[in-house]
């Protein structure tokens, strides 16, 4: 058995031996020590001793293996005798019951340390343990041990032919491992001395045979690189092969100091040739990527000869971009055998100097062809290059100038269509996000307005929000036009139009702030056809332009606003329009600059405004075929004017002042879907339509409106443009892309109001096109005209005018509420006004609403004038 595991262990070792001795140095660990310049004399040692290393451990495993099983059989023999001699010794005490013969007995046999204790059972059952305590003393215990780690022989008790009882000896383990744990770690401390002292041996061997003689040759190699004699090795540290290599190192070092002289007197007079014929000389290899220059090289790129990265991209970055390409294009031709080197191109220093090199290249090949090697030289034909150009430009400075003209008109012309297109979009944004909420504020008040249970006074309130929100959408709508003005894109909408009633409507919309600021206004018109064919709206924006100015700066005295018409042939009218005021007049250089964008005069004493209102007035004057002029004099006021031609026509809009009450009963329950994620705008729709009696279904956005579609079947959809996820577009592709579904009439809603945008929705298959904020008119023809229904309508009076507020009607007001307004007003907090006004609404209303509408118009300083006068008489 000791043999074999003897056998087993030595197998191990030289299989661990042959293992670590093929992966002791790897290829990688004698690379890394390279790169890191580990001693060899180290190596050889560190490998040495680790072979030896390996030999010593498969004899100590052998021995130690040897050792272990003696020392374990020993011990097993020790506790077989022992149980032997005491199962004798006791025997015939046990036979005669002699306890104390029998303890006598036991404590004698257990004299070995490794001993650890015994057990006696009787056949009267009376057992005696006797058991070695932490101390090794001998102690008699109740119980025999329960420890897994002792060893344990048993025999029986025999006298007379009969078993009379048991013995239990126990012997434990502990000496033998800890004998066997100091002899491992005796082991272990020897191999570790042999081998440290055959590092040291081996290492202070190779140093003194190999090390310090081939230091020595590397010291003189380095001197030799330095540039320097050096001193010669001593011959006397070198023996055998190192002699020999030291010799032939001596010979090289020799033969190369030679050449290099001769070399280096070769490139001082090629130095010289080329510097004086300012040639610089350049090599690259195709391999690398490395170039090599000379100093004339350096000197025509401007780069000290140590700020150059020496690399073909390095070289790339100084040539202007586009010669780049072309010399990159001869370069590949080059490789490929199809043109020799030669080329022209600029570089630019790092000072920002541009200069122009000539380059001529010869390439170098391999057998196979390809390109390994392209050495040329390089002349800076700056100077030439100059004076070329100095000539070409005497010769064609016309055509410079020309060319420069044509190139600033181009960039010019660029960066106004870029400016135009940015404020294309910023209108477009801006016109959505007012026209949405003013299709719920013009809405609902006309719906309001045509309540039942309303005031006359609050009917004509509602009609100024009407009329106000109507400007405003118009204000939104001349500011597109003017953007499509400048764009050239501009179209003139011409509808029916009452001329006298355009010019009432001007008047009573800045009525109230002319008799605020003390002004009489005048309307005189006389001879004015019924009803004209021409844009209203812009002749509408027009005359608010010119009359709001008037009032503004006037301050004193009147504004008034004439219109005449001449009659022509074939029924069309020249109609001339004038607005006069008694202000302070405009100067004569200023009468031309007032109609330049953002431009107001110093000496109207008034600057409200933006400064585009007569600029807009006579870009719509002149698309209309008539010229904006002025005539003023510095105080005595100032006259606009202008004429335009138009055609007359039969009908007068707004003569029957008609209202939509319901639809015909025979044709009431027509089914109408509203898509729109504008809930307001939802709700606004289906108030005006629910109770005329069509049932209106609501969908807020474009997939609910598929859904609903589908399910609700309409006869006309009433679909938004801007939504999220399905757009109208997409839904009404969608819709007519499926002809199983019953198409329905589909009205396109936005708020857009791009002629662009009209052909785009009707391209996609819509029916109609609606401008939010919807007109209620408009809607009811929308409906007359694409489902054929007939309203049934019932004709309303115009409400009389509210009069103004006057000083008289405001001391009707407490003098302490009259001085709380005041205050309020003076903080910019009209909401904390019109809270003290409230408790007077039920006794003094007209004064309240006549409040309300000059706070409304902010009027704040003419109305705390006003209560300054008052305040002022009834001070205590």
């Amino acid at each position: 058995m000791v043999l074999n595991m003897a056998d087993r262990c030595m197998g191990a070792a030289r299989r661990g031996a042959a293992r670590l001795a093929d992966a002791c140095l790897p290829r990688a660990l004698l690379q890394r020590m390279a790169s890191r310049r580990v001693s060899i004399a180290l190596i050889v040692s560190l490998a040495l001793a680790a072979l030896v290393t390996l030999v010593l451990l498969g004899f100590a495993v052998l021995s130690y293996s040897q050792e272990r099983d003696e020392r374990w059989k020993a011990l097993h023999r020790q506790l077989d005798a022992s149980a032997d001699q005491l199962t004798a010794a006791i025997a015939l005490p046990a036979w005669n019951f002699d306890d104390r013969q029998i303890i006598a007995m036991v404590q004698a046999s257990l004299n070995n340390r490794d001993l650890y204790g015994c057990s006696v059972t009787l056949s009267n059952k009376v057992q005696f343990v006797f058991l070695r305590n932490a101390e090794g003393v001998l102690e008699q215990v109740e119980q025999e041990p329960d420890i897994p780690a002792l060893r344990t022989a048993m025999r029986p008790i025999r006298m007379a032919g009969r078993e009379i009882g048991v013995v239990k000896m126990y012997v434990t383990p502990q000496y033998v491992l800890q004998t066997l744990r100091e002899r491992r770690i005796a082991l272990g401390f020897a191999i570790v001395a042999l081998d440290v002292t055959l590092v040291l041996g081996v290492y202070l061997l190779l140093w003194y045979l190999m090390l310090k003689p081939l230091k020595s040759v590397g010291q003189y190699a380095a001197s030799v690189k330095a540039g320097g004699a050096g001193a010669r090795p001593d011959q006397s540290l070198f023996l055998g092969e190192l002699k020999t290599l030291n010799e032939s190192i001596l010979e090289m070092v020799d033969l190369l100091d030679q050449r290099y002289s001769a070399m280096q007197a070769s490139e001082e007079r090629l130095a010289i040739a080329t510097d004086a014929a300012h040639i610089g000389i350049w090599d690259w290899d195709v391999d690398t990527n490395q170039l090599l220059w000379d100093r004339e090289m350096h000197r025509q790129y401007g780069v000290p000869p140590g700020a150059f990265d020496s690399t073909l991209d390095a070289w790339e970055a100084r040539l202007v971009p586009e010669d780049l390409v072309q010399v990159n294009a001869l370069l590949e031709k080059v490789r490929s055998g199809e043109r020799s080197y030669l080329a022209e191109f600029r570089i630019r220093w790092p000072d920002g100097q541009l200069r122009h090199i000539k380059a001529a290249g010869k390439p170098f090949r391999d057998a196979s062809g390809a390109l390994r090697r392209l050495v040329g030289v390089n002349y800076d034909i700056t100077d030439i290059k100059l004076a070329e150009e100095e000539l070409r430009r005497h010769r064609n400075h016309l055509e410079e100038l020309v060319a420069e003209r044509t190139e600033a008109l181009s960039v010019a012309v660029t960066e106004a269509k870029a400016a135009n297109r940015a404020k294309s979009v910023f209108l477009a944004t801006m016109s959505h996000e007012l026209r949405t909420p003013l299709h719920s504020v013009i809405g609902f008040s006309r719906l309001l307005a045509d309540s039942q249970s309303m005031t006359e006074e609050e009917k004509r309130n509602l009609g100024v929000i009407n009329r106000s929100g109507q400007h405003l959408l118009t204000l939104i709508n001349d500011l597109l036009e003017l953007s499509k003005i400048e764009a050239g894109r501009i179209t003139l909408q011409s509808t029916v139009v009452a001329v006298e009633g355009v010019l009432r409507e001007v008047m009573d919309m800045l009525g109230a702030r002319a008799r605020q600021a003390g002004l009489h206004m005048t309307l005189d018109c006389h001879g004015l056809p019924p009803a004209v064919q021409m844009d209203g709206a812009r002749l509408r924006q027009v005359l608010l332009n010119l009359v709001s100015n008037a009032v503004k700066f006037a301050q004193q005295g009147s504004v008034m606003l004439i219109a005449r018409a001449a009659p022509l042939e074939e029924g069309r009218y020249r109609l001339s329009f004038s607005v006069r005021d008694t202000g302070k007049g405009i100067a004569k250089e200023d009468q031309q600059r007032i109609f330049e964008p953002f431009v107001q005069t110093d000496n109207t004493g008034a600057q409200e405004g933006t400064g585009l209102g007569l600029t807009i007035s006579r870009e719509f004057v002149r698309m209309m075929g008539g010229t904006l002029e002025v005539e003023s004099e510095l105080g005595r006021g100032a006259e606009f004017r202008f004429t335009l031609e138009v055609s007359g026509a039969n009908y007068v809009p707004g003569e029957a002042l008609n209202t939509v009450e319901a639809l015909d009963p025979s044709q009431r329950g027509r089914r109408i879907l509203v898509v729109d994620d504008n809930a307001d705008s939802r709700h606004l729709i289906h108030s005006l339509l629910s109770p005329l009696g069509f049932e209106v279904e609501l969908a807020a956005d474009g997939a609910a409106g598929l859904a609903a579609l589908r399910r609700f079947q309409p006869a006309l959809v009433f679909m938004d443009w801007r939504m999220p996820g399905l757009d109208g577009l997409a839904v009404i592709r969608q819709l007519r892309a499926e002809p199983a579904l019953v198409q329905p009439r589909v009205v396109m809603m936005t708020a857009h109001a791009f002629e662009e945008e009209r052909r785009e929705s009707l391209a996609a298959g819509a029916d109609e096109f609606l401008c939010k904020p919807i007109e209620q008119d408009r809607l009811f023809q929308v409906l007359e005209q694409q489902l054929g229904v007939r309203f049934r309508r019932r004709q309303r009076l115009p409400s009389a005018p509210r009069a103004p507020l006057t000083e008289a009607r405001l001391a009707l007001l407490p003098y302490e509420v009259l001085v709380s307004v005041r205050e309020a007003l003076h903080l910019l907090y009209p909401a904390r006004a019109l809270q003290l006004l409230e408790a007077f609404r039920a006794d003094h209303g007209d004064t309240v609403q006549a409040v309300e509408a000059m706070l409304e118009q902010h009027q704040y300083p003419q109305l705390c004038s006003m209560i300054d006068a008052v305040c002022a008489e009834q001070a205590p």
